[in-house]
């Protein structure tokens, strides 16, 4: 008696040979078709896609060098540069504590910022580097094997110059890729999480979703840029909480409680998104408990990571400032400085649904959308209504759902309780929004297109209605991705091609008019050296005229005009500066080299018995370097020519007071009396 084989295959007597088998005469329905798609699901191979995939759409990345703030998290980083070393300090600090060091300020950014975990990376990273003991970059540091001579392989950005760009730039492509194959592990246990607990009945779905979500172009800021690996790392390990506790779930196991308490560390030590785990893990165990759920089931694992979040709190608290008024004050750390009670929630709520309708149009994208790239709205703004009945919309349909325990609930959960912590709804974040701060929210915009794509390819009844309706998204979104990478290969290139795209931005202008002087420095741009000059003033004023308290952007301008010899409009705008930050470590450099070039022009003027113009120069340079006794004591001489007793006594005797040992300033001590 012979059996029908599953799946429709021509039936063939079990006694017959397999040999026998006409392969021609095989003919695979599309059921069959499905179950081969179910079993490749299965196994390994949409791991190794995802990871192919990763690598493929990032691979434009793995030579590019330090952007954004790379330099102040990492190449900058005294502890990151020590390696292993710097450990200690690294779990022990404040993000930016190197960076506030330096920069001879305290905590500019409310309630601090406390993420060792990727910053623990890059440290381990600068072991294979090269490790350093400070942030210190002096003159020769580019000289790796300390020859003295300039060979070709220490012109590590190849801008032709050798200095310290060149040490920041050393591993960078090291970490490029390693970022890369984070962001690829990421996405596999994205899939590992939703074939299992969301969608375990259509792991085509998933694999779907998860497509989606790795070339989606929004996440170009957070793999190409190595500072943004914070983000990578607390999503991983929030999707490896929700999976380790459906496997606690599942299995009951100790060992699986651990982990996932281990795993919501992690993710609080990555980001502080991670508290909403607290909520999305019994939410997900709501939804997705095949067995009759319960909250005295999940107590003890509830408990455990409540005890979890307490300890990391009290870390935090700790190490970060509570409190910082000069975020308040400052319009580059809080963008709604200039706006009344109406325009920041009505700019607040635009931002909302900015950052969805970028999510469905990844085009344009930039790095800064600081003030003033969103001019503040108000509630005659038509888009601000929309974004209202979109918020509306989007906690009536969660609400909906998780009554229904439909999936959906899951994503709409995950979408709004991420973004609205980066929308400064909730909290003010320092920012206005950032392409970074919607990484996580947009699974749930990726979930539910990923299922729309599925659910129409089965309306449809085509073969591969699915692939067909997904592979035009998926070429589109890499196009986007792989040119979006372009921009970010150095600080040069991200800012001349984002200010093109957010003309208003005074962080853009800031950094477009330090880029120009950059390349005007490079020894390929000599012929148009005044040419980048020009172009660096133009952005630094209008840097300023948005922003007239943006120290840096007076600082690239005094440096503007250092370079066309424009010294006195360089003092006026340093001044302004240094009025503004007192404190700021560029000022003795400025200024010394200021002085320098007054004290430089007054001997020109001496040169031509010029001595009272002579004595203005020297009087220039006094003023900017009043700690100098060679300077006091020359202008004493250019006064005693240009028979200005009274100045000249004063300035000898300012020198002897400074250096009361030099044989020179002694002599003249008698002179005048």
């Amino acid at each position: 008696m012979s059996k029908k084989i599953k799946n429709n295959i021509n039936p063939t007597p079990l006694r017959q040979s397999s040999s026998e088998i006409p392969v021609t005469n095989i003919v695979l329905t599309s059921s069959e078709k499905l179950s081969v798609m179910n079993k490749i699901m299965k196994g390994f191979a949409p791991y190794i896609i995802i990871m192919l995939f990763s690598l493929a759409l990032y691979a434009n990345t793995f030579r590019h060098q330090y952007a954004l703030d790379d330099e102040i998290v990492i190449s900058k980083n005294e502890y990151v540069l020590r390696g292993i070393a710097g450990m200690s300090d690294i779990f022990s600090k404040d993000l930016f504590d190197s960076f506030y060091k330096q920069m001879n300020t305290t905590a500019q950014l409310a309630g601090g910022r406390y993420r060792p975990l990727a910053v623990a990376s890059f440290a381990i990273e600068q072991e294979f580097i090269g490790t350093r003991q400070d942030a210190n970059f002096e003159p020769n540091c580019w000289d790796f094997n300390h020859n003295g001579k300039q060979d070709i392989q220490e012109d590590v950005n190849g801008d032709g110059n050798y200095n310290d760009k060149d040490l920041k730039s050393k591993g960078f492509g090291f970490r490029h890729v390693d970022n890369t194959l984070f962001y690829g592990l990421s996405v596999c246990i994205l899939f590992l999480f939703l074939s299992t607990v969301v969608f375990k009945e259509n792991k085509l779905t998933a694999f779907v979703v998860s497509l989606l979500f790795l070339a989606h172009p929004i996440h170009t800021e957070v793999v190409a840029n190595v500072k943004s690996r914070d983000e990578i790392f607390s999503f991983l390990f929030m999707i490896l909480s929700l999976y380790l506790a459906h496997q606690y779930a599942t299995k009951r196991s100790v060992k699986y409680l651990i982990w996932t308490c281990v795993s919501f560390f992690c993710a609080l030590l990555s980001k502080e998104y991670g508290v909403v785990l607290l909520i999305l893990i019994p939410l997900s165990l709501y939804l997705f408990d095949t067995n009759r759920f319960s909250l005295k089931k999940y107590a003890v694992l509830m408990a455990g990571l409540v005890i979890c979040f307490a300890v990391y709190y009290g870390i935090r608290s700790t190490i970060v400032i509570g409190e910082s008024n000069l975020q308040d004050v400052e319009l580059m750390n809080n963008p709604y400085l200039l706006a009344d009670d109406a325009q920041k929630m009505a700019t607040k709520l635009f931002i909302f649904l900015k950052y969805f309708l970028l999510m469905i149009f990844p085009h344009p994208l930039s790095s800064d959308y600081g003030y003033n790239s969103i001019p503040y709205k108000d509630f005659s703004d038509f888009r601000v209504w929309i974004a209202i009945l979109f918020l509306i919309s989007c906690i009536a349909g969660g609400i909906i759902a998780v009554k229904k325990r439909n999936w959906s609930a899951f994503a709409i959960g995950f979408y709004m309780l991420t973004i609205l912590l980066v929308t400064n709804l909730i909290f003010n974040i320092g920012a206005t929004m950032g392409e970074r701060l919607a990484f996580h929210s947009s699974l749930g915009f990726c979930m539910l297109l990923g299922y729309g794509i599925s659910w129409a390819g089965k309306k449809l009844n085509m073969k591969q209605a699915t692939w067909l309706l997904l592979l035009p998204i998926l070429v589109l979104y890499s196009i986007k991705t792989y040119s979006r990478n372009k921009a970010w290969e150095n600080d040069i290139t991200l800012a001349l091609t984002d200010v093109e795209i957010m003309p208003e931005s005074i962080a853009l202008n800031g950094n477009a008019s330090s880029r120009n002087l950059d390349l005007s420095e490079l020894p390929k741009n000599k012929a148009k050296e005044k040419e980048f000059i020009r172009k660096a003033i133009m952005y630094g004023n209008k840097a300023v005229k948005l922003h007239p308290g943006f120290v840096n952007g007076y600082l690239n301008l005094g440096l503007g005009y250092a370079k066309l010899e424009k010294y006195d409009s360089a003092k006026y705008v340093w001044d302004i500066a240094f009025k503004i930050y007192p404190h700021h470590p560029s000022k003795p450099v400025y200024y010394n080299l200021l002085a320098d070039v007054y004290y430089k022009n007054g001997f020109k003027m001496g040169a031509l018995k010029q001595w009272n113009e002579g004595k203005l120069q020297m009087e220039k340079a006094v003023e900017l370097n009043p700690t100098n006794a060679r300077y006091w004591y020359d202008l004493g001489g250019f006064a005693y020519n240009a028979q200005d007793y009274v100045k000249a006594k004063e300035a000898w005797n300012k020198a002897y007071q400074l250096d009361p040992k030099d044989t020179n300033i002694i002599k003249v001590q008698g002179i005048l009396k």
